[in-house]
């Protein structure tokens, strides 16, 4: 019998109404031809939506590649699962698979965002790298450190050494640019707004920001901090912006802080409140880029309320202590989505424990992914080489194997699909009054659940939309202290929980889907009565998944 080997789009995302085109390696059989058609079926959660097929004829042991078109509905911001068949002259199915896709007509709206950083001049492989990321339905990418100084982007010559002595070749880095494009993915260059290497600072110290004592603020002696009021490096700020976005065709510019300094001194000694000049300075950028996407790293929160009164788009949040807890990802995301009607903000969380590649780091990504997703937020984790970022500096990144890529791409995959749950901006959270404690509108047959991220309980995240409720789930059971970033135990799976459900509507159908349950597909629940109250079975949790109710 021929086999499937993988199957995936050939773009990370999809504009509406446009025509998706499923990539589709097939293996014949070892002794005998096969001829018959492959099959593309387009999922929502109720059904088929449409399907293609294209006649595949394999030689025996060959390898062989279709591309099915699927002609996608015009709606925006919605996912599908994509089903996989080879079928025989008989219609019988020899083989199947499952990949997913989404539509939407902007990124900012459904973040998938991922990095690039490795511009070696010897680099060989750049198309199996990019090919590599759309995999994971990467719709945007941050350029990091691609430029040759931090107040110099565009180096001098095609081969140059960065400011930390890396070779580099703007020529790979142009190629990740159009290899992005192709792939259907935003890809953004780095940049960060106050700082220069010492040799310019040297000959610039009244471009500086100084502490009391009038000694430079700098991060690691590296860096010296510059003063984003002074209208000398804000224009060069924004001319090098500019150059950038028209030397390499870059979709837009990824702004860094380090999250300090908060206030300062010029050389003068004239006070420098940075929070305050920070959305005119943010906004002034976008403007000189043709307001192209623009994206600011808010350091640990800071300061999210005056970045939310610019124009930068998606909301970007790098999480450091005390944000320590799983909990407290839920409420940076919370607190984002507050202050922009509820669309997804970006967070950057560094598991170290990922650079020891065991299988407990493995478990404590998967978690922290559905503690970002399920409560309406997005990670900025995934990159180059299967990597993964284990470190604020990105050349440092961790590498997953190939059986914990799987895992990861099976998150992403379910994430794709069912995007609409995860980033739709109408969906209200209503945890702290549904679930736990004296709330009677959703409870489950275990010891412990609740909205709150408790240790050794289920976490039950509840949001509504119209007349929809979503109920996210994270197996935290065994788990004893839930610091995300920390190596963490695989939970037990968990069988036949039960949901009850008060909500004062009758529900036409609930369906429970989890990346580690039937490939992500929708399971449809048969629902009991008990009075007021509609009682279902999940078959089992593994580490997270989602009800939805309609």
């Amino acid at each position: 019998m021929p086999s499937i080997l993988d199957c995936h789009p050939t773009r990370a995302a999809y504009a509406p109404g446009a025509t998706a085109l499923i990539r589709v390696t097939c293996a014949g059989a070892a002794s005998i031809p096969w001829r018959g058609v492959a099959r593309a079926s387009l999922c929502a959660v109720d059904g088929v939506v449409t399907h293609a097929e294209r006649p595949v004829d394999l030689a025996a042991n060959e390898v062989a590649q279709v591309h099915i078109p699927l002609s996608l509905p015009p709606d925006d911001l919605r996912g599908y699962g994509v089903e996989i068949e080879l079928r025989d002259a008989n219609g019988a199915v020899a083989a199947k698979a499952i990949t997913a896709l989404d539509v939407c007509a902007r990124w900012e709206r459904a973040p998938r965002y991922g990095f690039v950083c490795d511009f070696s001049p010897d680099e060989r492989d750049t198309t199996r790298r990019m090919n590599a990321m759309a995999r994971y339905h990467l719709n945007a990418v941050q350029a990091y450190d691609w430029m040759y100084r931090h107040y110099d982007f565009v180096p001098p010559t095609r081969v140059f050494t960065d400011a930390l002595g890396r070779p580099q070749s703007l020529d790979v880095a142009q190629n990740k640019v159009n290899l992005a494009h192709e792939l259907g993915m935003k890809i953004l260059a780095y940049a960060a707004i106050y700082a220069a290497q010492p040799d310019f600072f040297n000959t610039h110290r009244e471009l500086g920001l100084f502490k009391l004592d009038g000694s430079p603020f700098s991060l690691a002696d590296f860096l010296i901090n510059t003063d984003i009021t002074n209208s000398a490096w804000r224009d060069l700020m924004l001319r090098e912006c500019q150059r950038a976005m028209s030397a390499l065709g870059f979709d837009g510019i990824h702004l860094d802080q380090y999250g300090y300094p908060r206030l300062a001194h010029r050389l003068d000694g004239a006070p420098v409140d940075l929070e305050a000049a920070l959305p005119d300075f943010l906004n002034a950028v976008r403007d000189a880029i043709g307001d192209a996407p623009t994206v600011f790293n808010a350091v640990n929160a800071w300061p999210l309320e005056a970045v939310a009164q610019s124009r930068m788009d998606p909301l970007y949040i790098e999480i450091w202590p005390p944000n320590d807890t799983l909990r407290d990802v839920r409420e940076v995301v919370l607190r984002a989505r507050g202050l922009r009607g509820g669309n997804p903000p970006v967070i950057a969380a560094y598991i170290e424990a990922l650079k020891s590649g065991d299988a407990g780091a493995i478990t404590a990504l998967r978690r922290l992914t559905a503690a970002i997703y399920l409560n309406g937020g997005s990670h900025i984790v995934l990159g180059e080489r299967d990597g993964a970022l284990a470190d604020p500096y990105f050349p440092k990144y961790a590498r997953l194997d190939a059986a914990s890529a799987q895992l990861v791409r099976r998150d992403y995959d379910f994430i794709s699909r069912y995007s609409e749950y995860f980033f739709a901006p109408d969906w209200r959270d209503v945890s702290a009054t549904h679930v736990g404690g004296i709330n009677e509108e959703i409870r489950l047959n275990t010891p412990r659940f609740g909205p709150n991220a408790a240790p050794n309980s289920i976490w039950a995240i509840a949001r509504t939309r119209g007349g929809q409720l979503t109920l996210g789930l994270v197996n935290l059971v065994g788990l004893m202290d839930t610091a995300w970033n920390a190596s963490q135990p695989a939970p037990p799976v968990l069988q036949n929980v039960e949901v009850r459900l008060q909500l004062e509507f009758w529900p036409n159908a609930i369906y429970f889907a989890s990346p580690d349950v039937d490939d992500g597909r929708p399971q449809w629940l048969e629902i009991s009565r008990e009075g007021r109250i509609a009682k279902v079975v999940l078959p089992r949790l593994d580490i997270w998944g989602v009800l939805m109710v309609s």
